[in-house]
């Protein structure tokens, strides 16, 4: 009788803990397509590459760069090591050149700097996970574990911007795919 309850006890205990470890970025249910990937630029230094991902269907380029799409973008770090300080600034001037008005960009400086309070030291090969839904803004994971979420249209329309619109290198590199189809 003891011995059965033990086994109901570990066999729950397991089945509860493969149900948590798989289910951070698990929730999402999107059926995701890679369509491109570049190389983003920060002054001479190249920080990452960033790959872009749409739900499977979407063909529409110009609804995904107005953000009126969900999106997926995933960083891999190049650099071999970069301070926690120096995520933060990278992200504060990419955001602050992507800002439609500096105004704006002051208006929304706290939860930018909530934002950058959150995201750590990188080193190489390390992949962050950028998932936005226009209804719901944009969710950071890294390393399956959700680090923040970005609420407000300025602050999400600004970092899609930074990847899509800016560089028109980068923009051509990740719909690559899409624009082979057209």
């Amino acid at each position: 009788m003891l011995m059965r309850f033990l086994q109901k006890i570990l066999l729950i205990s397991v089945l509860f803990s493969v149900l948590l470890a798989s289910n951070s970025l698990a929730k999402d249910k999107t059926r995701w397509m890679a369509i491109g990937e570049g190389t983003y630029e920060y002054g001479y230094v190249f920080p990452y590459k960033v790959k872009l991902y749409v739900p499977f269907g979407h063909r529409n380029i110009e609804e995904m760069k107005q953000g009126l799409l969900p999106l997926k973008f995933e960083l891999d770090w190049l650099l071999l090591k970069l301070p926690k300080e120096k995520v933060g600034q990278l992200f504060n001037e990419q955001l602050e050149l992507s800002y439609t008005n500096k105004e704006s960009f002051k208006l929304s400086n706290n939860m930018i700097r909530l934002f950058i309070r959150k995201m750590p030291a990188v080193t190489k090969h390390d992949i962050w996970t950028f998932i936005y839904y226009p209804d719901l803004g944009t969710k950071l994971f890294i390393k399956d574990k959700k680090i923040h979420h970005l609420v407000g249209s300025e602050i999400n329309r600004a970092l899609i911007d930074s990847w899509l619109n800016k560089n028109p290198i980068l923009t051509n590199n990740l719909f690559q795919r899409l624009l082979e189809l057209q």
